[in-house]
């Protein structure tokens, strides 16, 4: 406890650090997030396990369109705000800081003399860090124009499983970060991976801070499963505001209407390593980028006829299905990974099917279908 307490300090004196950017890096003065606190990460307990995806069994249906159907549906509003699958070209660090585009690149190692680096391959953006002294943080990161999404998603791979045993215990931390834009402090919402030498652990952490540093941690979720996996698929959703839900590789782990975020939109989205560990160059890897308006897909304009409408795989599973209320169908997909490839298909109340799409269409959350009859019928 007492090396703990040790740590604390020395996690707290480093946070009261103003933290710059590089102009070559970073061309807009921005405070980014600071390190959570090490102490905040439990050691993983032996025996227990991540929690599982659970898809409800809904049953399969023909892919098949129905004959001679009279409705048609198609999409009348895009929910995407952007994609990005970064791992889509190959650029080494030089090219990446000469031509910055949608991200931009910056973090407090570069001002502090730290190693660090950037690049992109098949496997996504790579962005490495490492302290200039133990116990001395510091971070890099790549970091999205401002936004108005609600939903936020990446794959966040962190490099190693455990740092060496050392008398003062060192903290790697990596994670997709939603800070708020709208407001000049440090508050942000994170899924991250925190790697000590008693194991790696991921946890959703809230901050509340000011221009320099953050003076409030609330741990919302942690796993605390022994041999946790070093990649997982993240999605934030948030309004900034009082609500928030997270999934971990497509199961909700954390959900709440009530809260007090201080995160008034627009919001920036971090991607970003930071390491209080001397020892090694350690390269967070980061894939499949989206953001979207929300997690809801609504089918509007379906007849009276219509009692229910169905998410369908090519496969002909049912993926998610909703009753038509005052013509609208309403689906929540943010658990599932985007663009969602899938038959829209309604039904009326015996089961026989009126309209379906074509093919299979790209689902976003926040998109809008709208059903239409043929020859105005």
């Amino acid at each position: 406890m007492k090396t703990r307490l040790f740590l604390s300090l020395i996690v707290v004196s480093i946070m009261i650090a103003p933290l710059t950017t590089n102009p070559t890096a970073q061309a807009d003065t921005l405070s980014s997030p600071v390190p959570v606190p090490g102490n905040l990460f439990p050691i993983p307990i032996p025996g227990t396990v991540s929690p599982l995806p659970s898809i409800p069994n809904l049953g399969t249906v023909p892919v098949l369109p129905p004959l001679g159907s009279l409705y048609t549906i198609s999409k009348t509003q895009s929910g995407l705000a952007a994609y990005d699958p970064l791992n889509n070209e190959t650029k080494t660090q030089q090219e990446l800081l000469a031509n910055q585009q949608y991200w931009k690149y910056g973090g407090d190692a570069i001002a502090r003399n730290a190693p660090y680096t950037f690049s992109k391959d098949n496997q996504g953006l790579h962005i490495g860090v490492q302290a200039p002294a133990n116990g001395a943080w510091a971070g890099v990161y790549a970091v999205t124009p401002n936004t108005n999404a609600m939903l936020f998603h990446t794959v966040v791979s962190t490099p190693l499983r455990v740092l060496p045993t050392l008398a003062q215990p060192q903290w790697y931390e990596n994670g997709m970060y939603v800070q708020t834009a709208g407001s000049p402090d440090v508050n942000y919402i994170t899924c991250t991976s925190a790697t000590s030498q008693w194991g790696t652990t991921w946890g959703i952490i809230s901050t509340l801070g000011t221009v320099n540093q953050a003076n409030t941690f609330s741990t919302l979720y942690l796993d605390t499963s022994a041999n946790q996996p070093l990649t997982r698929d993240c999605t934030i959703i948030t309004n900034g505001n009082n609500y928030l839900k997270v999934y971990l590789d497509g199961v909700k782990v954390y959900e709440n209407s009530t809260l007090n975020l201080q995160m008034p939109a627009p919001f920036n989205v971090f991607e970003e390593p930071q390491s209080s560990y001397a020892g090694q160059l350690l390269n967070g890897t980061y894939a499949d980028y989206y953001a979207t308006t929300s997690e809801i897909v609504k089918v509007t304009n379906a007849p009276s006829l219509a009692s229910t409408i169905d998410l369908v795989d090519p496969t002909g599973k049912v993926l998610a299905t909703s009753p038509v209320t005052s013509g609208t169908a309403t689906f929540t997909i943010g658990q599932f990974h985007m663009p969602l490839a899938a038959y829209i298909k309604m039904y009326d109340s015996h089961n026989i099917q009126l309209a379906s799409t074509s093919s299979p269409v790209n689902i976003f959350g926040g998109d809008v279908y709208t059903v239409s009859a043929i020859l105005g019928l």
